[in-house]
């Protein structure tokens, strides 16, 4: 089995890890390799991070009911949910609580943390603390994270990782052959010092030689939203630094970080401004968050460089909202991934109404199999992955490439394009299609089936967008 480990760090690399896991249920490939997501945050309590913990779980959920053959495990199917997710703590045997496969900080304030309280006044390493920290970094409780410093974030964080038992768990699971991948932004707090540390850790994993020499990819996310005035707002942080603090922190990356790839991601522009809310952070699925997670999937069909390698992406054309033609040729398989799962999410919330629909006696798709576990689970997860895309797609700069509201003209499905479809027969038409095709006893997973069924119907149509 090869792997993949995927460090989530900060806020940003949470979002990025929610759409990678969409675009893998898409139907995006991971190139024969296991997504290992290992998250790094600061904060206790954050609701983003829970929220990704449970889709994750949903996911592997999904993935597992589509490979379960009685005692038996099958291949993995093409299309959806075609590749495996499996937390740190699964792989080192232990219960699947992917809450505690996170590395999170701690209530106490930053100035307990150092044991400033010890120091004697005139103490010349007083005067330092106070020349390195504002009395603000000093009185900040780690809880919530570094409020968009990385002086604070590159002390706590060295310890957070070189303690932890899941970072133990990593160096001890990680063999020949696996990679691991990095997320992070640049520009805040967290992201900016957790990736440099966080790549020395491993490099300097010397007794672990799999770990040290592990193919190593990262994406580095530069400023791509703003938060309120803080004068007005009260935040602690001020979004109008985001560019100073990339400057100098770009500066130092150039002469100290190693990954094999490096991939950069970011806007021209603030376009989008959130509230700084500490405690939700629930800010909207954002079009970055889907690039720096396609970096990923790069990353797996890349073979070592002999020298390292940066690289980016670019849009077509500079507008606000992004179709299939003013993204680009480059982005065809992200938009492919979308639209064929959104018709996947209208075949999942039709097809129990389709009284007479032949696979329901032929293959079991009845009353009790949408009733069933594994299609409850797909269907919640599909409305996840719906309020995923409306969020992108009503977002600055907006993720629109998709025309989802009606199933009554659905050759307009994919926008700028026309599919052969006209409305859900023809997927339908498809499945019955495929079942008919399909003659082998290898197995009676109905849900299996079901999947299969219904990607062989999508990509008839939506393969298209590849010409």
């Amino acid at each position: 089995m090869k792997k993949v480990f995927v460090f989530c760090i900060g806020g940003t690399g949470i979002r990025v890890m929610k759409s990678i896991t969409m675009l893998m249920a898409g139907g995006m490939s991971t190139n024969g390799y296991t997504v290992v997501p290992i998250i790094l945050d600061p904060h206790l309590d954050l609701e983003e991070k829970k929220n990704l913990h449970t889709l994750i779980e949903s996911y592997q959920n999904i993935y597992h009911h589509s490979i379960s053959n009685g005692n038996d495990t099958l291949n993995h199917l093409d299309g959806f949910f075609n590749s495996e997710i499996l937390t740190i703590n699964e792989l080192n045997d232990q219960l699947n609580d992917t809450q505690q496969a996170t590395a999170s900080g701690t209530k106490e304030k930053f100035r307990s943390y150092l044991n400033v309280a010890n120091l004697g006044t005139n103490d010349i390493n007083n005067y330092l603390v106070e020349t390195l920290f504002s009395t603000n970094n000093l009185n900040n409780p780690l809880s919530v994270g570094f409020k968009g410093n990385p002086n604070v974030g590159t002390v706590v964080l060295g310890e957070m990782i070189e303690g932890a038992d899941w970072f133990k768990a990593f160096k001890l699971r990680c063999e020949k052959d696996d990679r691991v991948f990095i997320i992070s932004s640049i520009f805040g707090g967290t992201g900016a010092s957790g990736y440099p540390l966080l790549e020395k850790k491993i490099k300097d994993a010397k007794d672990e030689p799999a770990v040290k020499d592990a193919l190593m990819g990262a994406v580095t996310v530069l400023p791509y939203y703003g938060l309120k005035d803080p004068s007005t707002s009260g935040s602690d942080i001020d979004s109008a630094n985001f560019y100073t603090k990339t400057k100098a922190a770009l500066a130092y990356y150039q002469n100290t970080v190693q990954s094999d790839y490096l991939y950069y991601v970011g806007e021209k522009s603030l376009k989008q401004v959130y509230e700084n809310d500490e405690k939700k952070q629930d800010d909207k699925a954002n079009f970055i968050e889907v690039v720096a997670a396609s970096a990923l999937f790069d990353f797996l069909k890349r073979e070592k460089p002999e020298q390292r390698q940066y690289l980016t992406r670019a849009i077509e054309e500079d507008v606000e909202s992004l179709d299939l033609v003013t993204m680009g040729k480059g982005y065809k398989e992200i938009i492919k991934s979308a639209a064929d799962y959104l018709l996947l999410r209208s075949l999942v919330k039709n097809l129990p109404n389709e009284t007479f629909f032949p696979l329901s006696k032929n293959r079991g798709f009845d009353e009790n199999f949408f009733k069933d576990a594994p299609y409850q689970e797909l269907a919640r997860f599909s409305d996840r992955y719906f309020n995923w895309y409306q969020e992108l797609s009503t977002n600055k700069r907006a993720f629109a490439p998709i025309h989802y509201e009606s199933m009554k003209n659905m050759s307009g499905w994919i926008k700028t394009m026309e599919l052969d479809a006209k409305d859900d027969s023809y997927y339908l038409l498809k499945m019955i299609e495929a079942s008919n095709r399909l003659k082998t006893k290898e197995h009676s997973n109905k849900f299996r089936f079901f999947l299969q069924f219904a990607y062989d119907a999508v990509n008839n149509y939506t393969k298209k967008i590849y010409k």
